[in-house]
């Protein structure tokens, strides 16, 4: 970017800016109620308070700085093997990982114990500029696509390269972004987009983003989920669960009505599928799984809250108690003792959940028909009959009943998805290789 090019980009940012600054205001104007009560009475909005406001732990002056941010606990995931990456190629580089929602914080936490986590600032006034001044990055890198145009101008101003990784653009996100293309001149500001598929190059282009600054990477999701097996406390709880001869079905990441539903399917088929099948239904948000337990319980089903149980000396389960996991973090451990997994999110209008985490596992995996949030992992799956998809609640039962007779159906299910996986590995390389110049540059901050 010429030295003109980059003033006109600066100016009409800031005319933007102040477009969008207004916007900002008036809806804070309108929504102050809800905001007030909800920082009053809610004890979550006011966690990483002065994070959201700028003041995050500041750089070592001898040291240099890579940012990455992931909004919740997908992105966070995702970026497992760049951090892996870098960590291996660029020691001397802290890393600090920003995330924006609660559960996104736990994770990143829990999976990176030895790096900065932080929340990421408030989009208003000089939060933003506040943040970077104190991280002083050599770049930041955005997983998927995060615009937030006060970050990106302050990084614009203080000459931060700012690059998308493992960029999607739903086709929902695309049309909101086109009705206000107007309104996103810092667009400029990212120097890449290192994106996950070729259809997401091409509603950048139509976004106006020029050619040479998109890249189609992959998708380094599938280059994390293959770096483990199932975790070994899975071992445990397969004993656990399995110990009255029955198998096991992980209903996982749920919302709705779907453990009700899940749960009816099953009592349906108790003498069909042998000695039984054991529920465990993991909600996406804790904070649901008493209304879970409530609609359980109203059908007729015992439940055991995993929030109650000893690990060490885990209760013996009843002939139809479903287990309810109402703690964050558990999903992965309870996917690796099943026999088949149900992700959820598909059988409501959601648009799906994160359906390779128990394929990499593999475990036969079935969802529902809403997937648009994760279209190309289901095409990829389909399309080597690697998962099983069901039209709706009608069509549950069956699908779920074939998997649980037929072992050897099972297995081949399995193995397909690993080789799916492993023919689409290689876009954290990729990424690394592309981010060599902004890593290897001093910010001049």
């Amino acid at each position: 970017m010429t030295a003109e090019t980059r003033a006109l980009s600066l100016w009409w940012g800031a005319a933007t800016l102040v477009v969008y600054h207004v916007l900002v205001a008036l809806l804070a104007v309108v929504f102050s109620p809800v905001i007030l009560w909800r920082f009053t009475f809610d004890r979550r909005y006011r966690i990483g308070l002065r994070e959201r406001t700028g003041v995050v732990p500041p750089t070592p002056a001898d040291r240099r700085a890579v940012w990455i941010h992931g909004v919740s606990v997908g992105e966070v995931k995702a970026a497992a093997t760049l951090i892996e990456g870098l960590r291996r190629d660029h020691p001397e580089l802290d890393i600090v990982v920003s995330t924006t929602t609660s559960t996104g914080q736990k994770v990143a936490r829990e999976l990176y114990p030895d790096v900065r986590v932080i929340y990421y600032p408030l989009d208003l006034g000089w939060f933003p500029g506040r943040a970077l001044d104190r991280i002083r990055p050599c770049c930041v890198l955005l997983m998927e696509l995060e615009i937030w145009p006060n970050f990106l101008q302050a990084a614009a101003r203080r000459r931060v390269p700012v690059a998308v990784i493992n960029g999607r653009i739903s086709a929902s996100s695309f049309r909101g972004y086109r009705f206000v293309r107007w309104l996103l001149p810092q667009l400029r500001f990212l120097g890449l987009y290192c994106v996950q598929t070729e259809a997401y190059r091409e509603r950048l282009l139509a976004l106006g983003v020029s050619s040479d600054r998109i890249v189609v990477t992959g998708n380094m999701k599938y280059d994390g989920v293959l770096l483990k097996s199932a975790p070994d406390e899975s071992s445990v709880l397969r004993d656990w669960l399995t110990r009255d001869g029955r198998q096991v079905l992980v209903c996982g990441s749920t919302h709705g009505r779907e453990d009700e539903w899940v749960a009816a399917a099953i009592g349906r088929m108790e003498s069909a599928a042998g000695d039984g099948v054991r529920l465990v239904t993991v909600p996406r948000h804790p904070e649901r799984s008493t209304a879970v337990v409530d609609s359980l319980r109203a059908h007729g089903f015992r439940t055991v809250r995993w929030s109650e149980c000893n690990a060490g000396d885990l209760p013996k389960l009843g002939n139809s108690a479903v287990v309810v996991v109402d703690t964050i973090g558990r999903l992965e451990t309870f996917y690796g003792a099943c026999d088949v997994a149900f992700v959820g999110g598909s059988l409501v209008p959601h648009g799906g959940q994160n359906m390779m985490e128990p394929a990499a596992l593999g475990k036969p995996t079935l969802f529902g028909p809403h997937t648009e949030n994760f279209r190309t992992d289901v095409e990829l799956l389909l399309s080597a009959d690697a998962a099983v998809q069901v039209e709706g609640i009608e069509s549950l039962r069956p699908a779920l009943l074939r998997l649980l007779e037929d072992r050897t159906e099972r297995e081949r299910i399995a193995h397909r998805a690993i080789d799916v996986i492993r023919s689409n590995q290689g876009a954290t390389d990729r990424t690394l290789g592309l981010l060599r110049p902004l890593l290897d540059k001093r910010t001049t901050a």
